[in-house]
């Protein structure tokens, strides 16, 4: 089958594992092409929507046989962008990704696949992103060698929206423990926002590592 990816920006962590993903898919005899303009897409059988920012038109949605994003979450809950981090940040431990075929709706497509996973509570930014991209590589995997037995199934319930995180969302509170701001902490990219606080006016960045 012609596998297609699609990366529609430069932020997606999934870009460090793109090439990582290609390979799997190759190694089951498919062929592969990546994708970082909607302009750009051309027909194929299995189109996988990876860390995109905007919604593909139907004119583009009709060059493949299904139209596939994964999103972390189980859907309908937790809609919109940043899901798996707000989960964290509320505390859980299982999370699930959404495997669905999409629409020119966000994230209401018919669902093919949900996938648990768990976290031990300790992993830092760039360990839970690793473990995001290999359980979506697993997923993956998982959907090309059950591609005759797939079945589409309609979302259930209203759902809720999450709202996509920012730099800001890094603000760290100077009279809060550690340990109550733990899970902020770890969520935090060390480059692209790193934790921050102010004390009388000035701002102090925070940079956290494991030690070896």
């Amino acid at each position: 089958m012609k596998i297609d990816i699609l990366i529609d920006n430069d932020h997606s962590f999934l870009n460090l594992y793109k090439n990582q993903i290609k390979r799997k898919i190759t190694g089951l005899n498919h062929s592969v092409r990546i994708f970082k303009y909607h302009k750009k897409i051309k027909q194929g059988d299995i189109l996988l929507i990876l860390g995109c920012d905007r919604i593909l038109k139907k004119e583009k949605l009709k060059l493949h046989k299904l139209n596939l994003v994964i999103h972390p979450s189980k859907l309908p809950k937790n809609r919109g962008g940043g899901a798996l981090i707000w989960e964290i940040l509320n505390n859980k431990r299982i999370f699930f990704l959404t495997m669905f075929n999409a629409n020119n709706k966000i994230d209401r497509g018919d669902v093919i696949f949900y996938h648990k996973f768990k976290l031990k509570g300790d992993e830092l930014h760039d360990e839970i992103r690793a473990i995001q991209a290999k359980e979506t590589t697993k997923l993956i995997i998982k959907l090309l060698k059950n591609i005759h037995k797939i079945k589409k199934i309609k979302q259930r319930g209203n759902g809720n929206y999450v709202r996509k995180r920012t730099p800001e969302d890094s603000l760290l509170d100077p009279n809060k423990t550690i340990s109550k701001q733990f899970n902020l902490l770890r969520c935090c990219d060390n480059e692209k926002y790193p934790a921050f606080f102010y004390q009388k006016k000035k701002k102090y960045i925070i940079k956290i590592y494991k030690s070896k």
